[in-house]
């Protein structure tokens, strides 16, 4: 006998365990009512039965309770990695950074240049800086057709701020 072509797909279901219960109970009254479809229901679940899976060891469940765990960890360890990296990539190049000022800007303090030198040589230094930027102010006032300094006024001097200080804020911008 034939199950009732309406029940197939349910009987299948039902022995699957897939169906939920109030869905269950209309079936399970129509099995007992029809044979075809009783007998469609044993088969099914026959068949079912031949291709479950064992149920899990001791080991496998310990493994399956532990998969949240081990996932969180796993997820920790990654994070902390990306953030060391990123770290010391910023580090090196913040550290590339100092080294290209260091190199790359005239005027910075550079602490291997007066290591070795006794006070006499460092004076002989100093003296050759300003006699080099003295010479570049001269080439430059030449290039520019300027005329050369009054006195050779320096920044350092006194009166030359005070020089500064006195100019007329209104009359400069309209004279730019």
């Amino acid at each position: 006998m034939a199950a009732c072509p309406d029940m197939e797909a349910r009987l299948d279901l039902h022995a699957a365990g897939a169906l939920e219960p109030e869905e269950s109970v209309p079936l399970l009254r129509h099995v007992e009512a029809c044979a075809g479809c009783r007998e469609a229901l044993a088969q099914s679940m026959e068949v079912l039965s031949l291709v479950a899976l064992p149920a899990p060891t001791a080991a496998e469940k310990a493994a399956q309770d532990t998969v949240p765990q081990r996932a969180l960890e796993t997820w920790r360890r990654e994070r902390m990695s990306q953030t060391l990296r990123r770290r010391t990539v910023g580090s090196l190049l913040a550290a590339a950074a100092v080294v290209a000022a260091m190199v790359l800007m005239p005027g910075l303090p550079r602490p291997w240049t007066t290591q070795g030198a006794s006070p006499t040589e460092s004076a002989d230094v100093r003296a050759e800086e300003r006699a080099v930027e003295a010479q570049t102010l001269a080439d430059f006032e030449a290039w520019a057709g300027l005329e050369p300094l009054e006195g050779g006024a320096t920044w350092e001097d006194e009166e030359s701020f005070e020089d500064l200080e006195s100019w007329d804020d209104d009359l400069l911008g309209e004279t730019l």
